[in-house]
């Protein structure tokens, strides 16, 4: 099995896009890249569009030849109904979905679930509903967890979790629940024992605002309980990744999986080159360089949809 991170917060923007090749099976993750539409009360950067731009190009050239796509829930930076990444990436693909009408949000019911599947109709080869279910495709069993939510609460919603699994090899894609503050977000971990976990990360950037101290200590103590449940490997990236002391916040799980001879990286640090961190030093790119960013116009409307 190959796992390889395609856009991340290590990587220069908002996303979880993640390509799993198997024996039989090429699976892309989550086909959606966003930026923050204000942080440090600040519009994007110009590098920050630039780098969009650019792995949003790499994202699609890779999906044109991808047998399944993923999506997990109904937030821009993980799925796009045209806006940056075009609808014609789901031509003929198997599509498994995160159920439009149960276990969801008034937002993404009402409003984004069905713009997504307008702009894909007639597209995709076969939709699935995904919650709950498995599927053999070949030698690669693909099973997602029932839909949990984002997070501490259901305020944004719910997220459905993605196990791979390929003869001996797995990965656990998580998705978006905010570094497990909840024991029902580690159930499914402990029912699949992956081999590698693709994680989250608290929302440390909005302490105090979003997140409570009570909820950062439990997703602390819950990724604690993950690294020791028989992983090889751990990518901490995405939301976490947002906060400029990221490692500092981290340090307990780090610690603990250096005792157990886990790896932990960020995406960037998996596939071996320098973190990319932009989002969290929007100030100083700003300082560096206060020139306004070009935002292109499908970006213009991803940004100022927000997130919900």
């Amino acid at each position: 099995m190959r796992i390889t991170p395609i856009a991340f917060e290590s990587l220069g923007v908002r996303s979880q896009a993640t390509l799993v090749e198997t024996k039989n099976l090429r699976i892309l993750v989550d086909p959606a890249i966003s930026l923050a539409p204000r942080r440090y009360n600040l519009p994007p950067h110009q590098k920050e569009v630039d780098r969009l731009t650019e792995l949003a190009k790499v994202l699609v050239n890779i999906a044109k030849d991808v047998d399944v796509i993923v999506v997990s829930h109904y937030h821009y930076d993980h799925h796009d109904p045209g806006y940056v990444i075009p609808t014609d990436i789901y031509k003929d693909k198997i599509v498994f979905i995160k159920d439009p009408q149960n276990m969801i949000n008034n937002s993404q019911k009402y409003r984004r679930a069905p713009r997504f599947l307008r702009s894909i109709k007639d597209k995709p080869k076969n939709i699935e509903i995904a919650d709950g279910r498995t599927f053999k495709i070949g030698d690669t069993t693909i099973s997602f967890s029932p839909a949990v939510p984002h997070g501490a609460d259901e305020r944004l919603g719910y997220v459905v979790q993605v196990f791979i699994r390929d003869n001996d090899s797995s990965v656990l894609f998580t998705s978006d629940i905010e570094g497990a503050p909840k024991d029902l977000h580690l159930k499914f971990t402990k029912e699949t024992k992956p081999n590698t976990i693709i994680i989250d990360g608290p929302l440390s950037y909005l302490l105090g605002r979003a997140l409570k101290e009570e909820e950062l200590q439990s997703s602390i103590k819950n990724m604690e309980e993950i690294v020791k449940n028989g992983l090889e490997t751990a990518i901490i990236d995405h939301h976490v990744l947002r906060d400029i002391n990221y490692a500092n916040v981290l340090k307990p799980v780090y610690d603990v999986a250096k005792d157990l001879n886990v790896k932990v990286a960020t995406a960037a640090e998996y596939l071996k080159v320098e973190p990319l961190i932009l989002e969290a030093k929007r100030k100083e790119l700003f300082k560096e360089d206060n020139r306004p960013a070009r935002i292109p116009r499908g970006l213009a409307k991803l940004l100022t949809a927000g997130e919900g």
